[in-house]
């Protein structure tokens, strides 16, 4: 759970993101599993130990988050997700500009990854900063093109597969240990995370909703590999690894 991915906020600011949170309509994950906006709080804090800091609460997949800048009338929380998902408005970078520009070079080099001629002023009285990527997530999100379904669609998965690589002696069973290690591997095209409540493999940008994943699957036969490769629907080209304890008790199966 990385620091960039979670909403920071006042205790103030958390109450009246509560009470909006409250409000809303369970949504439907990828399988039609109703969740609650309330799972994703982070409640580590109260009001008396708070401070005046500004507190993680509020970490949430892609979709859930997408949902709140869609729908949120909260500045502070638009704002949050604003850095989180890429978008630099003019009054951040007027201020991250301010900030540059008035650094005390007494302390030493400024450490901000922008430097005063990295910004550009425009014609029609904008800011703009040269390594600045404008394509970002979070327009992209409002206007409805990216995280707007709880599952991708569209992609061709497989329904056949065939062996590219097995150790010399054909165990059924792993060598040393009670159950194969399965990983997926899909070239250019995400990665995708096992989810023991269903026994499925799905997109990291995919909403499901479970207590645990993982990035692998444990199976304890080849032979029952082989039915389940076609049950997961993965996608085409995918790659599974079934490895052992050893390095030459490996299978490796391609989708197609």
């Amino acid at each position: 759970m990385a620091a960039i991915d979670k909403i920071y906020l006042t205790y103030e600011e958390y109450i009246q993101f509560r009470e909006w949170l409250l409000q809303q309509p369970k949504l439907k994950d990828k399988y039609g599993t109703e969740v609650s906006l309330m799972n994703y709080v982070l409640d580590y804090w109260n009001k008396d130990n708070w401070g005046n800091k500004e507190r993680p609460v509020y970490c949430a997949p892609y979709y859930i988050d997408a949902y709140i800048i869609r729908n949120c009338p909260l500045k502070f929380v638009q704002e949050e997700l604003e850095l989180n998902y890429g978008y630099w408005s003019q009054e951040r970078i007027k201020s991250f500009y301010n900030d540059v520009k008035n650094w005390d070079n007494s302390k030493g080099e400024c450490p901000y990854w922008a430097k005063l001629d990295d910004f550009i002023f425009l014609e029609d009285g904008t800011m703009s900063i040269k390594s600045l990527n404008v394509k970002d997530d979070y327009t992209s999100i409002k206007n409805g093109n990216l995280y707007a379904s709880p599952k991708r669609e569209n992609y061709e998965y497989g329904k056949h597969f065939r062996c590219i690589k097995h150790p010399k002696y054909l165990y059924n069973t792993p060598y040393g240990c009670k159950k194969w290690f399965i990983s997926v591997d899909i070239p250019g095209n995400g990665y995708m995370v096992y989810h023991s409540n269903h026994n499925s493999w799905d997109f990291a940008d995919e909403f499901v909703f479970s207590d645990w994943h993982s990035n692998t699957a444990y199976v304890k036969t080849i032979k029952a590999l082989k039915r389940l490769m076609l049950k997961w629907k993965l996608p085409v080209v995918t790659i599974v690894t079934a490895s052992g304890r050893y390095i030459s008790d490996e299978y490796k199966f391609i989708i197609t």
